[in-house]
């Protein structure tokens, strides 16, 4: 992984984005349901790239992944574009979400939630998009 420490600053404030959204969630009563979906797109690619670069210990060039590491850069390779497309529409999403929020009065206790998704889809785009899967 060339971008190893973005990616660790990364998954601390995610976990921290996580914790925080969720204290918020609680104080204000809000849907669990909303809270997951708007932070769903951050929460699979931390989880993917931790297994895929921590855990599993794949590269994101192939010629340094060796022969076991294959699999994993392959895996990478084949989620990178999925992964590129579905933070940026998270980040659309969730700027639309905030927006809309800022305007109903009734829904501004929202805005925490989808600022927080907003940001974290956003550092997750170039999470990913750094660590470009390369032959």
């Amino acid at each position: 992984m060339e971008n190893k420490a973005l990616f660790i600053a990364y998954l601390i404030t995610w976990v921290v984005s996580l914790l925080t959204v969720y204290v918020w969630a609680r104080r204000k009563q809000l849907p669990l349901a909303g809270v997951l979906g708007s932070h769903a797109v951050p929460s699979i690619v931390a989880v993917v790239m931790t297994y895929i670069f921590l855990i599993a210990g794949g590269a994101t060039v192939a010629q340094l992944a060796g022969e076991p590491g294959m699999d994993m850069w392959s895996l990478w390779f084949n989620l990178w574009p999925l992964f590129l497309i579905c933070t940026a529409a998270s980040g659309v999403i969730n700027l639309v979400l905030s927006i809309i929020f800022s305007m109903k009065k009734s829904q501004r206790r929202w805005i925490p939630i989808t600022i927080a998704a907003l940001v974290m889809s956003v550092f997750a785009f170039f999470v990913v998009g750094s660590n470009f899967p390369d032959a």
